[in-house]
Parts: C-alpha cells; sequence; structure tokens
C-alpha cells in the first residue's frame, strides 16, 4: 500500500469530518442501495454515474479556482472553491475504494469460477479419453456388424438402437467439453477486462490522492483548519481505542487484535498466505471424499464463503486504511431490518445483544467493542465470520447454522453511522479481506 504523506493524512481527517465520520468509527457514506438480486452480480452503474457527477463538479470548481487565480479580492472565493475540491477528491477516492473493493470480488469470484470450470474440461477430457479407449479394445462395432450379428429382426432393432444411444452420448459428452471450453474462454477475456478495470481504477485512484497533495499544499487555511481537526478527532477516539483494545483481550482466544497501525496490512498479507494454503488442503480433503462417494451433510462447511445480504450488492467500505485508521472488515449497507446470512455452515461461539442504540452516531456508545448486536461463527479448522451492527440477532450461542441461514438484521447499533453489516472473515484471530474469499453465484 503506497505510505500517504502528512497532508494526505491530514485529508483523510478531513473528510472524515465533512462526512460526519469517527477517526475508527465502522462508518461509511450512505449510497442509493443497490439490488440485483435477480443475476446475483454487481452492478456498476451507480459507481459510473456518482464518479462522472464527481468529476464534472470538480471540473466546474477548477474553473472557479483558475478564475480567482489572478484577482486578489477574490482569494476568498478561491479559497471556498479549494476546499470544496477537496471534499470532492475525497469523496471521489472514498467512491474509488468502494467500487475497487466491488471489482476485487467479481475478479476472485470469476477466478474461481474459471478454476472450477478447468477441472469440469479435464475431467471430461479424461472420461471421453477412456471412452475411446474402451471402444478401441472392445472393437468397432458398426451398423454392418450389428445386422450380420443379428440373430432375427428383433434383435437388430435392439442392437441397433444400443449403438444409436451410445453415438448420441459421446456426442454429448463432446458438446457438453465444447461448451464448457466456451464458457471457460468467455471467463477468461471477462476476467481480463476486468482486470484492466481494477488497474484503471487504481490509477485514477493515485491521480486523485496527488491531486489532494496538492490542493492543500495550495491552502494554508486549510492545512490550518485540518490539522484542528484531526486533533479534535484523536481526542475522540481515545476512548474508543481502548474500548476496543479491552474488547479484543476479552476475546482474546477468538479474535486477534488490530488498532490501526503500520503492521496491520502486513499481518493481513500473512494470514491470506497462511488462510489460502489451509483452504486449498480443505478444499482437496472435500473434493476427493465426494469423489469417493461420501455424501457431504449441508451442515457442514465446504469453505466456499457466500454474500452474506443477497440483493444488496454494494460495499461502502473494504479492508484498508481508511481516515487515519486501519479498517479490518467490508461494511455493506442496507434499510434496516434488511436479512443478513451466514456466509458458510457453521456453529455461533458468541452473541451480543445488549445494543439499545440503534442509529447512526458519530461516537461510540460502548457496546460490543464497536459491533453493538453482532454474531460470531465458527466454521472449523480456525476460520471464524464476524456480523456487526445488528438490529436483532436471530440465533444463540452453540446453535449449528447452515449456509446461507437467516441469522440476524441489519441496522446501526454500536459505532456506525448508519444502517448497514460490518462482515469479517478471520483466520487464527487474523482478519482477512473478505473481498478475496466471498463469491457471487457460486
Amino acid at each position: 500500500m503506497v505510505k500517504m504523506k502528512f497532508c494526505k493524512r491530514v485529508a483523510a481527517f478531513a473528510a472524515a469530518v465533512a462526512l460526519g465520520f469517527g477517526l475508527f468509527s465502522d462508518s461509511f457514506t450512505q449510497p442509493a442501495i443497490i439490488t440485483k438480486a435477480e443475476s446475483g452480480s454487481f452492478d456498476i452503474t451507480s459507481y459510473a454515474d456518482r464518479l462522472k457527477e464527481i468529476s464534472e463538479e470538480q471540473a466546474r470548481l477548477d474553473d472557479e479556482i483558475k478564475a480567482a487565480e489572478d484577482d486578489i479580492e477574490k482569494e476568498q472565493e478561491k479559497q471556498e472553491a479549494i476546499l470544496k475540491k477537496i471534499d470532492s477528491v475525497n469523496e471521489k477516492i472514498e467512491v474509488l475504494n468502494s467500487y475497487m473493493t466491488q471489482l476485487e470480488i467479481e475478479i476472485n469470484t470469476n477466478k474461481r469460477l474459471i478454476s472450477d470450470k478447468k477441472e469440469e474440461i479435464d475431467q471430461g477430457i479424461d472420461d471421453f479419453m477412456q471412452r475411446l479407449r474402451a471402444l478401441y479394445l472392445a472393437g468397432d462395432e458398426s451398423y454392418t456388424n450389428v445386422i450380420l450379428n443379428s440373430s432375427d429382426f428383433y434383435d437388430v432393432l435392439m442392437r441397433m438402437e444400443l449403438v444409436k444411444r451410445v453415438a448420441e452420448h459421446d456426442n454429448q459428452m463432446i458438446d457438453d467439453l465444447v461448451a464448457a471450453k466456451e464458457e471457460y474462454e468467455a471467463a477468461l477475456a471477462e476476467l481480463e477486462e476486468q482486470q484492466e478495470e481494477y488497474d484503471a481504477q487504481y490509477e485514477e485512484l493515485e491521480s486523485q490522492r496527488e491531486e489532494l497533495d496538492e490542493l492543500y499544499e495550495s491552502s494554508e487555511e486549510a492545512q490550518r483548519k485540518l490539522e484542528e481537526q484531526m486533533l479534535e478527532l484523536e481526542q475522540q477516539n481515545l476512548a474508543y481505542i481502548e474500548e476496543r483494545q479491552q474488547f479484543e483481550t476479552d476475546l482474546s482466544d477468538i479474535l486477534k487484535s488490530s488498532y490501526g497501525n503500520s503492521s496491520d496490512e502486513t499481518l493481513r498479507q500473512a494470514a491470506e498466505l497462511s488462510a489460502n494454503a489451509a483452504l486449498e488442503l480443505l478444499h482437496d480433503s472435500i473434493d476427493q471424499r465426494i469423489e469417493d462417494g461420501e455424501e457431504i451433510s449441508e451442515d457442514e462447511c465446504l469453505y466456499n464463503f457466500t454474500w452474506p445480504v443477497p440483493g444488496n450488492y454494494y460495499v461502502s467500505s473494504g479492508v484498508g486504511e481508511r481516515w487515519g485508521s486501519y479498517h479490518n472488515g467490508m461494511d455493506i449497507p442496507g434499510s434496516k431490518g434488511t436479512d443478513v446470512c451466514a456466509t458458510e455452515s457453521g456453529k455461533v461461539i458468541r452473541i451480543n445483544t445488549t445494543c439499545p442504540h440503534d442509529y447512526g452516531k458519530s461516537a461510540s456508545c460502548g457496546c460490543g467493542g464497536g459491533y453493538g448486536n453482532f454474531i460470531i461463527i465458527d466454521h472449523g479448522n480456525e476460520f471464524i465470520s464476524l456480523y456487526g451492527h445488528l438490529t436483532s440477532v436471530d440465533v444463540s450461542v452453540g446453535d449449528t447454522i447452515t449456509k446461507g441461514e437467516v441469522i440476524g438484521h441489519m441496522g446501526s447499533t454500536g459505532y456506525s453511522t448508519g444502517d448497514h453489516l460490518h462482515f469479517e472473515i478471520r483466520y487464527q484471530g487474523y482478519y482477512l479481506n473478505p473481498a478475496a474469499y466471498v463469491s457471487i453465484g457460486l
């Protein structure tokens, strides 16, 4: 991750103040809710529309700044335009971050689809090759041989029908392989497009960050105000830091601490390497059991994590540096009461239902370590998932949960500025980036 310069950090604090966010709060810009339940996929229209609106606003502000450049009497207007441009750039950065998180999910979902499709093709080719070997060893059963070796006309018809069905089966195998190959190639092409789009958005994000630097450097007044706001935010959130530390200490058997320091990204990447290796072994073991004919119970976790809020595919904040701290989960906004579902099968090991502060707030209410009402599910083999800020919890500790089961409903309890789900996946207590593990439509 690119290290932010001082003015970038100040800018981040400014965004937090301007948008009513707490420095360490689990917060987001409330968008128009995206729902696309029919196709089970993301819709980028809202991102494209909002980015276009912001770009147009930035162009207008650039014209205002330029018009006031050489007019001393318009210095105040220039400063006001710069501050507005700063807010605009900060908002664009947030939209880009959200967009890129969703692209991550789509890219990783597509990678898993491609992997599954390749396995399907390889298995199909292997089956067909075995079929050809069997035909070779048995000899070619032509229609002529069928007729000559038949005892009567009834036997002729029966033998010809058998040969016909075998031929149809072979043709179907070939058609299925061709179709799978076409799907595989289409998925590869889509993945390439998604990766190109992600790279383009990353470049735009870096461009916006550089512009933010330049804007702050051009306005001493803006820097002064932001430094004051930064100090105020730090003081406001000292209590929350202590609260989260105590919470994670109390749950140290399942959660490892993270307080927004410089080692967070390194810890996450190391945890993901270990998690990926563990998942590969688990998937191989499960595949072998299925191949051996074992029936897998729906209560058993297959470690194919699915989307926790079906129909709501907007991500307002992903894992990474946010407003001076490190955000260790994924925020999915929606309406209060929206169903929240288990990402995989498992057992409920922790819940909290004691937070009555179910409304947007700019400071922690002191409940659930900032998560408010929450659920933690143990999926076995050191994988857990966490669902925070719930308005209601519909499960109890000890309950066995199946993948996709409704476990609670979205709210704004705990340290939350508005209705949304804060969703985490952790391995050995360390947080992972959910965008790398959840899939849509698989």
